[in-house]
Parts: structure tokens; C-alpha cells; sequence
């Protein structure tokens, strides 16, 4: 570690911090749902269930400046792992003294280039430099101000309230070309947008039913006609944007939708669902006016095949609540970051905890993913990735439907904004022209 490092209170940043940090989360006590993104430290998933001590982890601090992360198997995407949040050290001396308390405003303490000055609900949060930070930013203060919807961002936009707003309706995308072209930022966003079925509860636990809701679906309408933003139609789990990998399609994605439509109909009478008796099912979505209508669309789509929607919006707490606890049957779901194949395809593993939203379990897959996750060259872990991929897809436990496009408008007067598939604009690297 860099020398002389310090929290924003003065005290002294060391490796025990990021020991104390990484057993925190895994301890069981903690109920970290993402405690598995650490998983490749050796007893990792031992001591997250409670089977092994906490001391056991894999991680040890043999001196102040430096820290030992000790792995169970190869993993070539460590360093991209650790920009998570679930890689960043804890303030122990805060948290000890506090206790639940810590992430308050008045307790708050920051390792980063800032650190919290002021956070008003529905108003604004306010940072300011970091003054024990070793590299000081350009900018020194930094303002946050949610707004209730794009338009709201781009009116405070054009009226030089905002320096950078986060999106603007797709409908003004001629306007602004035109009007704001030098502030105009977009860029492919490393994701994926998909549908997630209840695998536990009927009649989704039949392949038949799942495989005709995806066979309804179609993709290309989502992107090109109802969001319009530049999103791509998706048609693997693990996204195309990916280098170095050889994702496998849906089945069915280069038959005529006629043909799609009519397959469905016959997997849904197989299935017991014919006009008489329709399959019903309630999809839960994000409340938010892009949601909305991609959802309204997918129910639209569904009733060409004789099923009948419901739509159930809620917030973000509320919708991932429901989804980690499996009260769902058909819900939408998204997953962004990193760069390899595995961060997406974990999902779909059955010991992976309730980010298996859906609870679905191959063992063909499983004990795939599980080799893969022991080989170190990225073109063998990718092959058999892939191979993993391709058993999955015709289970049909989600129905991949978008990956999603990051609109920007970014005040000319700002430099070091530069567009990357993760979308991050660190503003410790920015600075005024």
C-alpha cells in the first residue's frame, strides 16, 4: 500500500482495515447478499455459511503496508473485482464506536478522494475534498441532485443548473444533435436486461411455459420501437459486448416470429393453457416510465400467444426485496459491470444465494461453472463458460431482453470525461477547462 495513507479524520489507513473489512462482509452476522463476490478467497464460502471461523479467510496483513489475499482457485479477474464496493475497506474505529450508526452524516468517513458534507433527501448530496487523500482532486466540491425523471435533468440542463445529466427523454435526441451536440455523450453500457422466472413456483417450474413466454418476446421491437435509445435487442445471458468470448443464443432467434408465435401456442396447450384456461402471470417491474412501457410492450406480446398480464410496479428496495426472497413469478431484473462472461452465468448457479432470484438448478451447469472457476487461462475458462451457456439456454430460466446505452449530456467546460463500457466518470479525474 501507498505510504502515509489516512482516512478523512486523520487516522491511519493499513491493511487491517481491508482484513477487518473483507471478514465483515463475509461474516454471516453481516447477511451481505454480494458476500459471494469474494468468494475466491480461500474458506470464503466456508465462513460465509458459518462453517469455518471468520479468522480463517484468506486474508492476512503480515505488516501495516501490506495486504495478502490468498485465493481457493485461479482468478484472472481479481483486480476488476476489487473496484466493487465489496472490495473497499470499512472504517473499524468508526463502526466500533457507532456501531449502525457509522454510515450517518455526522459519523461519516471516507477513504476516497472526497467525503460527505451534507445529504438532504430528495435535495442534494454534497462532497468535498478529501483533505487527507494523498492524490487532491481538481475539483473540489461535487453536488448531487436527484431528479424525478429525465426531462426534469434535461430542463435543469439546458438552464446551466446541472453540469452533467445522468439521461434525457430519447425523443429529444434530434434536438439536442442539433442544439447540444458538443455536450452530447453515448455510449454501450456493459449489461444485461432480462426476465427472471420463478423456477420454484407452477407453472413456471415447466420448461414448456417458460420456453413460450420467450419465444413471444421480441427483442428487436423493445430496443427499436419502444425504447428507442440505443439500446441492443439481447438474445444470450452473457452479453455480446463481451471480448474474447463465444456467447450462445437462444434456441430459437432466427425463426420467423409466425413461426415463434404459433410454437408457443402449441408449448402452452402442452402445458395445459389453451383459450379457455389462459395462462395468467403477474410480471413485476421497476416503477419508472422506461420500465413501464418495455414491460406494457412484453405483455402485449405475450397476449398474441392467449396469456394473460398483469403488471406490478414497485421501487427499486421494494422490487429486489421481493425478487432476493423469491415472492415473485415473472419479474424484470438487470445485472451490470464486469468485463468476463462468469459475472453474468453466476447468476444462474444454484449455490450462488438469492441473487438466484429465480432459484433455478441444472447440475449439468453447475458442475461446468464449477470447472470453469478452477482453470487460470481465460481462453479455457471461456470455453468451458461457454459450454455452460450453451446447456442453460435451452432450460430458459430467463429470457434475455436488452443491453442497455448510457445518454449523457456533459457541460463542455469539463475535461477528462471519457465514454467506457462500465460508464465511469470518477470525478476525482475530471477537471474545468
Amino acid at each position: 500500500m501507498r505510504p502515509d495513507l489516512k482516512w478523512s479524520d486523520g487516522t491511519p489507513l493499513t491493511a487491517d482495515d481491508f482484513v477487518y473489512s473483507f471478514r465483515r462482509l463475509l461474516d454471516p452476522g453481516t447477511a451481505a447478499s454480494l458476500a459471494y463476490f469474494l468468494y475466491m478467497l480461500d474458506n470464503a464460502a466456508e465462513v460465509n455459511a458459518g462453517t469455518l471461523p471468520i479468522e480463517s479467510l484468506g486474508v492476512s496483513a503480515p505488516d501495516p503496508a501490506t495486504l495478502v489475499l490468498r485465493l481457493a482457485r485461479p482468478y484472472p479477474y481479481l483486480l476488476e473485482r476489487l473496484l466493487y464496493p465489496t472490495g473497499y475497506p470499512v472504517p473499524k474505529h468508526v463502526i466500533e464506536r457507532h456501531g449502525d450508526a457509522w454510515v450517518k452524516l455526522d459519523n461519516w468517513v471516507s477513504n476516497g478522494a472526497y467525503t460527505l458534507e451534507d445529504w438532504q433527501p430528495q435535495a442534494h448530496v454534497s462532497m468535498r475534498a478529501n483533505p487527507h487523500f494523498y492524490e487532491p482532486p481538481a475539483i473540489a466540491k461535487v453536488r448531487y441532485l436527484p431528479v424525478p425523471n429525465e426531462q426534469s435533468g434535461y430542463n435543469r440542463f439546458r438552464s446551466n443548473e446541472l453540469d452533467v445529466a445522468a439521461g434525457f427523454p430519447s425523443g429529444e435526441i434530434a434536438t439536442i444533435s442539433r442544439d447540444y451536440a458538443s455536450a452530447l455523450r453515448t455510449s454501450d453500457l456493459l449489461s444485461m436486461m432480462y426476465l427472471v422466472f420463478n423456477v420454484q413456483k407452477p407453472p413456471f417450474d415447466d420448461v414448456r411455459v417458460r420456453q413460450a413466454l420467450s419465444l413471444a418476446i421480441d427483442q428487436e421491437i423493445l430496443t427499436d420501437k419502444v425504447l428507442r435509445s440505443g439500446a441492443k435487442p439481447a438474445y444470450s445471458f452473457a452479453p455480446a459486448l463481451l471480448s474474447d468470448y463465444d456467447s450462445n443464443k437462444l434456441p430459437h432467434v432466427d425463426l420467423p416470429m409466425d413461426e415463434r408465435i404459433a410454437t408457443a401456442r402449441q408449448l402452452l396447450a402442452q402445458a395445459g393453457f389453451t383459450s379457455d384456461n389462459p395462462l395468467k402471470v403477474t410480471l413485476r417491474h421497476l416503477s419508472g416510465l422506461e420500465a413501464k412501457r418495455v414491460n406494457l410492450a412484453i405483455s402485449g406480446m405475450w397476449k398474441r400467444v392467449g396469456i394473460n398480464a398483469q403488471l406490478h410496479q414497485a421501487d427499486l428496495k421494494t422490487h429486489f426485496s421481493d425478487l432476493r426472497q423469491g415472492d415473485f413469478q415473472v419479474a424484470w431484473a438487470g445485472w451490470v459491470g464486469e468485463s468476463n462472461a462468469e459475472h453474468y452465468l453466476g447468476l444462474l448457479q444454484s449455490d450462488i444465494g438469492n441473487v438466484n432470484y429465480g432459484r433455478f438448478k441444472n447440475t449439468v451447469y453447475d458442475k461446468l461453472m464449477q470447472q470453469a472457476l478452477n482453470e487460470a487461462s481465460f481462453e479455457v475458462r471461456n470455453s468451458i463458460l461457454s459450454s455452460a451457456e450453451a446447456v442453460v439456454v435451452h432450460d430458459y430460466p430467463v429470457v434475455p431482453l436488452y443491453t442497455s446505452s448510457v445518454r449523457r449530456l456533459v457541460s463542455p467546460k469539463i475535461s477528462g470525461w471519457h465514454e467506457n463500457l462500465r460508464d465511469m466518470h470518477q470525478v476525482r479525474y475530471l477537471d474545468w477547462k
